[in-house]
Formats: C-alpha cells, sequence, structure tokens
C-alpha cells in the first residue's frame, strides 16, 4: 500500500480543518480547550500544507514548517476509517525525508501528554524535549542529507 503526497490547495483546506477538529476533538475537549479556526488558518499559511494519498484516495493530511535549522510537524492526520494500517508511519517518514532535503538538523512537535500518539512517535525516534502540561515538546534528530 504506497503512501504519496500532494501540495493541499486552497480549496483544501476546509476539508483538513475539518478533519483536524474531528480528530483532535476528544483531546481538545479533554484538556477543556476550544476549536480555534483563526489559529489553523494562520497555521495553514505559515506552513506546507499535504494531503495524504492511498490507492486513490485522501486519507489524511500533513503540515510541515521547515525553517532555518529545524522543522516542525505541525499536523500529522490520518481519517478514521483508514488507522492502523502503517499510513501516519509512511507520512512521518515522508516528512521527514522533506526535513533532511532541506537539511535540517531537526524534526520537532509538540503532542498532548497523555496521547496515544506519544508512543507512536517514540517508535519512530522522538525524545521528549521539554514538559508544558498538557502538551510535551518532542524532536528527533535528522542525520544529514547525502
Amino acid at each position: 500500500m504506497a503512501l504519496s503526497l500532494s501540495p493541499a490547495l486552497e480549496s483544501d483546506r476546509d476539508w483538513a480543518a475539518a478533519l483536524v477538529r474531528a480528530n483532535m476533538c476528544e483531546d481538545y475537549e479533554r484538556h477543556g480547550l476550544g476549536w480555534n479556526p483563526d489559529a489553523f488558518d494562520a497555521d495553514w499559511t505559515a506552513g506546507e500544507n499535504h494531503l495524504l494519498w492511498c490507492e486513490g484516495a485522501c486519507v489524511g493530511y500533513l503540515r510541515l514548517y521547515l525553517g532555518e535549522g529545524v522543522g516542525y510537524l505541525q499536523d500529522l492526520q490520518v481519517v478514521a476509517g483508514r488507522r492502523g494500517a502503517g499510513l501516519g508511519a509512511r507520512a512521518l517518514e515522508a516528512a521527514k525525508a522533506r526535513a533532511r532535503e532541506r537539511r535540517l538538523e531537526a524534526l520537532r512537535l509538540k503532542v498532548f501528554a497523555d496521547s496515544a500518539a506519544v508512543r507512536f512517535y517514540r517508535r519512530h525516534g522522538f525524545v521528549t524535549l521539554l514538559y508544558a502540561p498538557p502538551l510535551i515538546g518532542m524532536e528527533c534528530r535528522l542525520a544529514a542529507a547525502g
């Protein structure tokens, strides 16, 4: 099952926002946070937005910010019916590859400390850098590109 990324278009913004909101709803509610569409829009504008495709179907959304020296994984979302098939792992490897192409030293992210995603990221080389409840900051050091 191959995964490919394509640049998200402005017309994909509402779909991506709905996916993030649906996937993160329980986490936000558990921590007393509300959905902030303005924050999503600001992040959309500042980042690289990609749709994830598998077998002709759009299966997720990936947003990266690739700065100087360090990149940030701002969103990695897979649609509910396609989770557990390794698509998230393939998307994460694609994000690392993009960061390596830019010769970045590390990829960083924030995740809710009580999320199952913490284990996922640890399995893929991320370590905890900071604890700022309810979030933790994680980083994966990247080997230099060729």
